[in-house]
């Protein structure tokens, strides 16, 4: 049987979200059923896919040139592209159409009040926008939530059902965790995942230790707000590798994430993976995958945070359970299930 040549437009040797997500894909794609290509970067850290069958085109400096090569390339040599990110050279849209090729992508944010700006002026306007993402053969956005969140701000038409990413569960440890002594926020900007709510937790909390994870990216200093606020119960820890990460999480119960705009945050299955459950605002449509009380905490306000670490406190059984629900939620994430979904795609466009 002939296979399905695929390109992922991803550098896979490097650390950001969509790139480790075209390095999960390209890792568990059927490779009897699919060939796969895709990019590394002269820059990149992670050790090379090649072992596992994944043709890379490797990108020189000055990577401008270079990626416009492994772009070219990667088109002409697949029969379905995939296309995650929107800094793309000019030549594609006229290139998949010079040469009939299929091709998707990943809506992976929810736009509304800062990011609805923010994807506006990047864009120029928001008929750009409809014109870039109905460029592809097919969208799909990540959540249901987001479908009809951005259909409604922008008009971007995504297919009826979604197209979830994945996590690899095999990265954490995992057991129920019963008694809540520590929680923690991991980030990696964390001046807009509501830094403030959490420093308002810790203060309340005095007897339980608060854990950070990730940067301020410049925008705060997270020791001077913790210095400032005189939080002796709070510890930061920078950024942590996947490794340094497990490792924390064998110790925390609870995972505070109080950002109010998000697409889909992988953190929230990382740390379902470990057993430690996150309690998270309703804004960005969590409930969608996230029941509350039952693998997670979903809530409307700051007090109602506070009342369910009250509540974690005085009843272990709630935590265990929860924390127990917490793990299979990322199991059934995990990109071993996932990978099935992204097949059929890819099988329904090479048919089309």
């Amino acid at each position: 049987m002939k296979k399905t040549i695929v390109f992922l437009g991803g550098y896979v040797n490097v650390t950001n979200a969509q790139n480790l997500n075209c390095r999960s894909i390209a890792h568990y794609l059927d490779k009897n059923k699919f060939e796969v290509i895709s990019m590394s970067v002269y820059s990149g850290k992670l050790t090379s896919l090649q072992s596992e069958g994944v043709k890379i085109i490797n990108c020189f400096y000055p990577l401008k040139i270079s990626s416009y090569i492994a772009y070219f390339k990667g088109i002409i040599f697949s029969d379905i592209v995939y296309l995650p990110k929107s800094s793309i050279p000019f030549f594609v849209f006229p290139l998949l159409k010079l040469l009939r090729k299929k091709s998707f992508v990943t809506v992976e944010g929810v736009f509304d009040k800062t990011n609805l700006e923010k994807i506006i002026n990047q864009f120029s306007s928001s008929r750009n926008i409809q014109k870039y993402f109905s460029s592809f053969t097919q969208t799909f956005s990540i959540t249901s939530f987001m479908i009809k969140k951005n259909y409604k701000s922008l008009k971007i038409k995504s297919n009826k059902v979604p197209l979830y990413l994945g996590v690899n569960c095999s990265d954490f440890s995992s057991f129920p965790k019963e008694t809540l002594t520590d929680i923690a926020i991991i980030a990696s900007n964390l001046f807009y995942k509501g830094y403030k709510d959490y420093f308002y937790l810790s203060s309340k909390f005095p007897n339980l230790n608060f854990h950070i994870v990730g940067s301020g990216n410049s925008l705060i200093s997270i020791e001077n707000e913790i210095s400032k606020r005189e939080l002796n119960n709070v510890v930061f820890h920078k950024q942590l590798n996947h490794t340094e990460l497990n490792q924390l999480l064998q110790k925390i119960q609870l995972h505070v994430f109080p950002s109010r705009s998000e697409g889909f945050p992988k953190v929230l299955l990382e740390t379902a993976c470990a057993g430690v459950p996150s309690l998270v605002y309703s804004d960005y449509g969590a409930s969608e995958w996230m029941t509350h009380k039952i693998d997670g905490f979903v809530v409307e306000k700051i007090d109602e945070m506070e009342e369910v670490i009250r509540e974690l406190m005085q009843n272990p059984t709630l935590l265990k359970n929860v924390s127990s629900n917490a793990i299979q939620l990322g199991k059934s994430f995990d990109w071993k299930v996932k990978i099935k979904d992204w097949e059929k795609v890819i099988i329904n466009l090479s048919n089309l």
